[in-house]
């Protein structure tokens, strides 16, 4: 019966060949859908693993570092700096606004870090310039397009680049822009000498009463949680995703099983098993399964780059996916099965 299955295959070849297609797209965008949500866990990852700090020093009472606005004073950062434990403590400003690059009237969303030059938070390294703020420079991530020499407007205040680094992002592909710490303290508190949280190398044994030292999986969490609703949209669309596959092609193997109803049956009169039978039609489900994963983990880096935000397709989803494609293959051909065990055998001897 198993050859049988890959002869009706063969025989079919234009219509399994679409199916194959059509699940590949399918397959593709469900890729997608997860490098979407891998990528919102590596900018946070890579974000703070930049910013070289065991611990993230806020205001008690707040969420986390990300969430705390602007409390910290510079009396503040100075206690904790001299706290024992810590090694090396520089405040950070953190905050949002708008840029446009060059003469482009377009404003751009981005994520501003107030740093001190040479301290903890500043880029690690540059793909072109200097990886240090000075005052009326920003370094920007590769994605804004600006070179080294350009000037942007951030919140309507002009500023060179100074540096370009190749990635740096928070909350869901935003752009991450580096300015001193007096820049930063201009354009986001009005010139008060207030930062949002200070970056810790060492283990600080005690710190003010006001303060709290969060750690990293504490401040991934922090950083994670205004993006838990789109990660949640993102499984629920790759989950109908998975589903949508299954009905193509468990719709293609049961309008099969319509078209073969004449030949079921005479199997089954000559004493073919319906186990039989239902496997050779799952055989064909889990083929066409198998072949639309491989065509669609070929597509899905073809489209990657073309999305507006950074999609991280791992190897683990990729070696996953004609695993998961075997699953709905299996389940697409219970559509088929279901129909071959209503065929009576007799019809094999009059009009179906």
């Amino acid at each position: 019966m198993l050859l049988a299955a890959l002869r009706d295959l063969r025989w079919r070849r234009k219509r399994f060949l679409i199916t194959v297609l059509g699940t590949a797209l399918v397959f593709a965008m469900s890729l997608l859908m997860s490098g979407l949500a891998e990528a919102f866990t590596v900018e946070i990852d890579h974000t703070l693993a930049d910013q070289r700090a065991e611990w993230w020093v806020a205001p008690t009472g707040v969420a986390g570092p990300f969430s705390a606005g602007s409390g910290i004073t510079s009396e503040q950062v100075a206690a904790v700096a001299t706290s024992p434990g810590v090694e090396t403590a520089d405040g950070v400003l953190f905050g949002g606004a708008t840029v446009q690059v060059g003469q482009s009237s377009e404003f751009v969303d981005v994520n501003v870090f107030g740093v001190e030059p040479g301290g903890l938070g500043e880029p690690v390294s540059v793909i072109a310039g200097s990886p240090t703020p000075t005052p009326g420079t920003v370094v920007v991530p590769k994605r804004l397009e600006a070179r080294v020499g350009d000037t942007i407007r951030v919140r309507g205040a002009s500023a060179l680049v100074g540096g370009v680094v190749d990635k740096a992002s928070l909350v869901g592909g935003s752009p991450t822009v580096f300015v001193t710490m007096s820049d930063a303290q201009q354009l986001l508190v009005g010139g008060r000498p207030l930062v949002s949280m200070v970056l810790v190398r060492g283990t600080p044994s005690s710190l003010p009463s006001e303060l709290k030292a969060f750690s990293r999986s504490q401040t991934s969490l922090d950083l994670a949680r205004p993006l838990a609703s789109a990660s949640q949209s993102v499984e629920l669309i790759r989950t109908l995703l998975w589903i949508v596959a299954a009905l193509i092609i468990g719709s293609v193997v049961y309008l099969t099983a319509l078209e073969r109803t004449r030949d079921i049956a005479v199997f089954k009169a000559t004493g073919v098993t319906t186990p039989a039978i239902g496997a050779g039609v799952c055989l064909q489900a889990i083929i066409v399964a198998l072949a639309a994963s491989l065509v669609g983990g070929v597509l899905a880096p073809m489209i990657a780059p073309r999305f507006p935000l950074d999609v991280v397709i791992s190897s683990g989803s990729l070696v996953l996916l004609p695993l998961l494609a075997v699953v709905v293959g299996l389940v697409a051909g219970i559509a088929g099965v279901a129909r071959i065990a209503s065929v009576d055998p007799a019809s094999a001897f009059g009009c179906p």
